[in-house]
Order: structure tokens, then sequence, then C-alpha cells
């Protein structure tokens, strides 16, 4: 981890900082001191619209100087957001961020177009659900510092990483910044005339393997990793092709993903009768179901009934690993008459409907099976959504049985702690 990283866990989130201070910043504010005292001496002496440029020099250098000594990037991270902070001293070139965190499918280091001091720049980029890329941190000289906080959030928010999409790997040719190698070839060139003939035959032959196999395995990297980014998605594919819901000797569900860090505690992984806290209150986990999807992003989701250590009603949570990263929710059950006033009858659900003066669409259908202990039965899903809130509706039909609906709140991981 790059030592400029300062990394916090704060109250339910991540946080992550650094200073923008590096050691050529002492030559450069020895050089803004001096412009300065420049200036002044010859607006003194009268120097008039002569010096206007040089003090328009002059101050822009002072604030950038004084941003540089005085001024921190801050990355704060939940399950909801992802927050990018820079001050205290407002610079226009680098920006304040705010992106909803299940947006963010792949985050990579690229190569910007501004050099400083004849020395590449690079950009933190993100890759949204929309398609689209925001760049979260532009003009970095420090490559290896965005790589760190490229894995760091990754990691946090349970990203698998997309190799193909950086231009620095650690091996191999897959991630090779073909722009450098070749600047770095062309440099060699320079010594060919001083060399023997064998030496420089075997060279070009080097060159010529080294080009070679790095345009190779880039396309392959690139394939490689879109295979892997749906591995979620051709599960689900694979089960629908074999008869998922015809088959009816499955022994049981899937294996739940194993958690990568220690960042948050992983509640979708824990076994009933394990304890854990949320929101500072002790709890162990009750019953609990798991759902298996076929859905190209949403693969499973757990039904987890929380049981308060001191006594108490219990709390019902809802986890899912959406693109690879899992998201919680806090839910109550509806009663009977709830449900129907919601529109839900026999197989019918509704297209839309009203809780207040809030109006609730359902999102795409899931389908899928619900796992009790090692016995599945066919359930369909539908979350319905709407603007003006973050709450959710989640409205569950088993096979032959009648609609379980559930009304959500977004909860973020770190709430979760081990007791």
């Amino acid at each position: 981890m790059a030592n400029k990283l300062l990394i916090e866990r704060e109250s339910g989130n991540l946080s992550i900082s650094y200073s923008w201070k590096t050691p050529g910043m002492w030559f450069l504010a020895f050089f803004s001191v001096i412009w300065d005292l420049f200036i002044v001496f010859f607006l003194m002496t009268g120097a008039g619209l002569f010096i206007s440029l040089h003090l328009l020099a002059g101050i822009f250098i002072t604030w950038y100087t004084i941003t540089r000594f005085t001024n921190r990037t801050k990355i704060t991270i939940d399950r909801e957001k992802l927050l990018i902070d820079n001050g205290p001293i407002p610079w226009p070139f680098a920006k304040n961020q705010r992106i909803p965190a299940r947006s963010l499918v792949q985050l990579f280091v690229s190569k910007s177009g501004v050099k400083v001091n004849d020395q590449p720049t690079f950009n933190l980029k993100a890759k949204l659900d929309t398609g689209v890329e925001v760049a979260l941190i532009k003009t970095e000289l420090d490559k290896q510092l965005l790589l760190d906080l490229e894995r760091t959030i990754e990691t946090y928010l349970d990203i698998k990483n997309d190799t193909s999409l950086d231009l620095s790997g650690k091996e191999g040719f897959e991630n090779l910044d073909l722009e450098e190698m070749k600047a770095q070839l062309e440099q060699m060139q320079k010594l060919k005339k001083w060399l023997p003939g064998s030496i420089v035959k075997q060279m070009e032959l080097a060159e010529e393997k080294i080009l070679q196999e790095a345009n190779g395995r880039g396309g392959s990297a690139s394939g490689s990793s879109r295979s892997s980014g749906t591995s979620g998605g051709g599960s689900g594919s694979s089960a629908k092709d074999d008869g998922f819901f015809a088959r009816k000797d499955l022994s049981g569900p899937r294996p739940l993903p194993t958690p990568t860090h220690n960042f948050v505690y992983p509640l979708y992984h824990a076994k009933e009768g394990d304890a854990f806290t949320y929101l500072g209150k002790t709890y162990r986990l009750g019953r609990s179901a798991q759902i298996d999807w076929e859905d190209k992003h949403i693969t499973v989701g757990r039904q987890l009934e929380a049981i308060p250590g001191g006594g108490g009603d219990q709390t019902h949570f809802y986890a899912q690993n959406e693109r690879e990263r899992w998201a919680y929710f806090e839910e109550r059950r509806l009663d009977d008459a709830e449900v129907e006033v919601l529109g839900f009858k026999n197989e019918v659900h509704p297209l839309r409907f009203d809780n207040g003066k809030e109006r609730y669409y359902p999102r795409d259908e899931q389908r899928g099976k619900r796992f009790v202990g090692r016995v599945g039965e066919p359930v369909q899903q539908f979350i319905y959504f709407t603007t003006a809130s973050g709450t959710q509706f989640r409205a569950l039909k088993p096979e032959g049985r009648g609609w379980e609906v559930y009304v959500m709140e977004v909860v973020d991981g770190g709430s979760f702690d081990k007791v």
C-alpha cells in the first residue's frame, strides 16, 4: 500500500485520504516566493501593464503551491455511495464526486494525455453500469497510488477486478502499457550502432517477440476477463438451460462466495447461531434461507433472522449479491391485508402501486430456487422501487403459494461487526 494513503474504518464506512504534498513542492515554494518578490519589486517601480501577465502567472503559481501543501483528497465509501472531497483550498481541476456505489462496475487506471515536467500522468476512472466512464482522479503522477486506491475500493465494494482495463500489471503482458514499452524500445535503437551485429540481431528478435506476445495476450486477456466478469450470468444461464425448475434431485444451494477481506463483517456468510452486532446491539443469527437466482447480475440472496441477545423483537435482513457485491436491507413482512391493498392477488402482481404520495414500479422479474436447509422450492420475485425514496418493496412468490411482500430499507454493511 502506498505510504501516502491513510485508511480508516469509520462508523459504517471506509475512509481513504492522502495529501497532495510531494518532495518537489519545496522547490515550487521557493520558486513561488522568488517570483512573487520579483512581481512586487516591479510593481513598486511602476511597471504597470508590462507586469500584468506576470502578476496573473504569479497568482496562479502561488495558488497552485498552496493547494499542494494544504490540500488532501478524502474518499469515503459505504454500500450506498462513493464520495470524493478535495480541500480545503478550492482547485478547479480536482472536482468533488458523488457516485452511487451500486452503479460502479469497475475501476481502472489509464494514462492521461497530460505530462508534468515531461513525465506521464494517470487517471483513476470508474466504469458505471450505464457504460459511462467517469474520471475520479485526474493527472496524477503517482501511478502506484492510483493502483492502490483502485484495489482498496474494489475490495471494499466486492468488485471483481477486470485486469484487461488496467494499463499496468505486475506479471506478464496482459496489462502492459504498449506506448511506454515502444518508447523504451525506440530509445534502445540509439544503442544498436555501438553493439556487435550478433547482439543487435538478438535484440531485434526479442523486440518482435515482446510486441507479438503483448498484442496477442492483450486480446486474450480481454476476452478472458469478459468471460469471468459475467460468470454469474453464465451460471444462471446454465442452470436455466439444464432445466433448473425441472430438476428434482438438487442436493442443496450453491456454495456462498468466501469473504475476501475483513473491512466489514460478512453477515451473508454467517451460519445459524453465529453472534454479531448491528448498530452496537448484539444479535445471533436464527433461521435463514438462501435463494439461488437465475439472473445475470443478481446471483444469490439470503433471508436472515436476527435474534437480539437481550430479548425483544426479532429483526430481519435480506442480503443479495449484485454484480459480485453484497447489498443489505432491513425488512419487515407485510400482513395479508396490507399485501391485498397493494394489489397482490393469487398469481397477479401489480404493474405499479401507490404508497402514500410515492408511486412504485417493479424491476425485472427474478426466478430462482429458495432453500431452507437443503430443501428447495421454485420462487419468483419482483423488487419495487420509487425515485422519491430509498425504500423498496420485495415481493416473493413461492410456487403454488401466496405472495410474501416485504418493505425494505438499505443498510450499510459496515453496520455489522463480529462479537
